[in-house]
């Protein structure tokens, strides 16, 4: 029972609670909602404008028209009371869409730096009045920019190498504050730089509030910064193209001994001739020299023997020309050691100096010359590459194909005898067979054997579909018959018995195996079109014929003539056949 208790009194408390949250969540909003509805709009909130500049400021109430507008401007005696009929004052006129719509502001023609300050607008609103500010800030041009130096330099104005220099730039009574950027010679400066600071200022018997700008600069002072011109440039509201950014400046001046170099050499200078060897350094103030010569020393002004060395000649920016004078160079003083020696009241410096009589020092890198021949030279390379490219893409010239000789048994000579050459047709083996008639041994004599150029292609596994000789790819052309039929009507050759034979397994024989005429075995039925036909069938016809003309005819019995001397002797009858040998053709000769 307890803790029903306890549960019933927290939920008295939550209820509570939210009741209090509701309550005061909608205080809030009857608040805010009465703030807004007092609230005066101001268009704009700030305007900052030039001395002569028109301007519109604005006051508007947008819940509930207005009864009255009544706008107060800095410097100006009057309050106005604008309406849109309103126009006593000259310069000041009723600005915005009537009292009706909630809004009244007034048209400056011309802002004077007197209505510096908030203009403030009232209206009556009902039965009550609402205020709104708006700040008019009218420009004032700051005074010159000022460089003040926050490191003292010598008695001369000089500062010496390695100092750290520090100033500031001033831009005072400006409204609003300037701004400032630094530059050296008319460059940006690009060295440390202070954070920007505005000072409030009032100037002595104006009653005006204005601002100063202040900010400082800080660096290493080095050689190169003698002469320079520090520049301090504002900016500010009132520049236009009549009015550039003003500024001020200071020119730095530094102190430094002679800068080092690196060893030096002079050319062209002539044995037995009196030579001038001159050498120019950079130093402030200017350098007084000497001349060690293998330890023999000659100061400026003086001469000892063949040497004479003048005072340094300026030329400006802080360089100055050093000149000795060798009366009669010989070889000897081309390897002697010249130490050059220049000191003012900031240092010493030592530069080594060398002699020779070269025209002109060795170049240290490719001439253009060089570098045209290099350019022709790599376009030709690649050039070539490219022809081999596209002769090795295209089979011309090296690229082409080539001939392989053979020897065979079949051709050549007994060719000649007949009067006929034998040129065998390009067949899908890639084998043509070309007789060379009259070929001779090294000794003048006939070969026994005859040649023949054999060229061969790359047998591929199946090539009737490139010829179009297979029945099953390829549809039948009436103009076709099949290779079995030509060979069986043209004798056939290449058997190892009689080429007249009628034995039906010998021209099985010659169709199954490789032979002469190039067409290679398959294991489809060989469709050759009509015009290569008409061709196989003269070359096999021929091939016959002259495998006929090699036997030699057995001589026939002779009759007994009667004879009155008496029966003639028994001549023993011999019969001798002519055999070809075989002929072996390599199954491939590669190109």
């Amino acid at each position: 029972m307890s803790r029903i208790c306890l549960d019933h009194q927290h939920m008295g408390v939550r209820h509570h609670l939210t009741k209090q949250f509701y309550v005061v969540l909608s205080v809030f909003f009857i608040l805010t909602d009465a703030m807004a509805r007092a609230q005066v709009n101001v268009e704009p909130n700030t305007a900052v404008l030039n001395e002569g500049d028109p301007t519109e400021l604005l006051c508007r109430y947008a819940h509930h028209s207005i009864t009255y507008c009544r706008i107060e401007i800095p410097g100006e005696p009057k309050v106005f009371n604008l309406s849109p009929d309103w126009n006593k004052t000259p310069g000041f006129t009723y600005f915005g869409k009537g009292l009706q719509n909630g809004e009244c502001g007034v048209n400056i023609q011309r802002v004077k730096a007197i209505n510096n300050g908030q203009v403030k607008c009232n209206l009556g609103v009902e039965g009550e009045e609402l205020s709104g500010t708006i700040d008019l800030v009218v420009a004032l041009r700051p005074k010159q920019p000022a460089v003040e130096l926050m490191t003292k330099a010598d008695s001369e104005g000089y500062f010496s190498e390695g100092v750290t220099f520090q100033a500031r730039c001033i831009v005072p009574d400006g409204r609003p504050a300037g701004n400032i950027t630094w530059f050296l010679d008319n460059e940006p400066a690009n060295k440390p730089l202070g954070q920007m600071e505005f000072v409030a200022s009032h100037p002595a018997n104006t009653g005006l509030e204005l601002a100063t700008t202040i900010q400082s600069i800080k660096w290493n002072l080095g050689p190169e910064d003698n002469g320079r011109k520090l520049i301090c440039r504002s900016h500010h509201q009132t520049d236009r193209e009549s009015l550039p950014p003003q500024e001020g400046s200071y020119t730095i001046l530094v102190r430094y001994a002679p800068i080092h170099k690196e060893d030096t050499t002079v050319y062209g200078l002539y044995l037995e001739q009196t030579v001038k060897v001159n050498m120019t350094i950079r130093a402030n103030p200017a350098p007084v020299i000497e001349w060690t010569i293998d330890g023999e020393v000659v100061r400026q002004g003086e001469q000892k023997g063949r040497f004479s060395v003048f005072e340094p000649e300026y030329l400006g920016q802080d360089m100055y020309n050093v000149t000795m004078i060798i009366a009669g160079l010989t070889l000897e003083d081309t390897t002697k050691t010249y130490i050059l020696r220049a000191s003012n009241a900031l240092g010493t410096t030592d530069y080594n100096v060398h002699l020779s009589s070269s025209a002109t020092p060795p170049s240290s890198g490719l001439e253009i010359g060089a570098i045209v021949g290099i350019v022709v030279a790599v376009a030709v390379l690649i050039l070539i590459v490219l022809l081999v490219l596209f002769a090795r893409a295209t089979g011309r010239w090296c690229f082409g194909g080539k001939s392989v000789k053979m020897t065979t048994n079949e051709t050549g000579n007994k060719a000649q005898q007949h009067g006929q050459s034998v040129a065998l047709l390009e067949t899908p083996n890639g084998v043509t067979i070309i007789p060379n008639n009259g070929a001779t041994t090294s000794n003048g004599q006939k070969m026994d054997h005859d040649t023949s150029d054999v060229q061969r292609r790359r047998l591929s596994t199946d090539d009737s579909f490139e010829y179009a000789t297979d029945r099953e790819s390829s549809v039948y052309n009436p103009t076709t018959i099949p290779l079995r039929s030509v060979m069986a009507s043209a004798g056939g050759r290449n058997t190892r018995k009689s080429v007249d034979s009628d034995n039906p397994t010998e021209q099985a024989d010659l169709l199954t195996k490789g032979n002469e005429l190039g067409i290679p075995e398959s294991r489809f039925s060989r469709w050759i079109p009509k015009d290569q036909r008409e061709i196989l069938e003269k070359q096999a016809r021929l091939l016959a014929n002259r495998a006929q003309a090699t036997k030699t005819p057995e001589p026939r019995p002779r009759t007994p003539t009667p004879s009155t001397k008496g029966p003639a002797p028994a001549v023993p009858t011999t019969a001798k056949l002519t055999t070809r040998s075989n002929i072996n053709v390599p199954t491939e000769t590669e190109i």
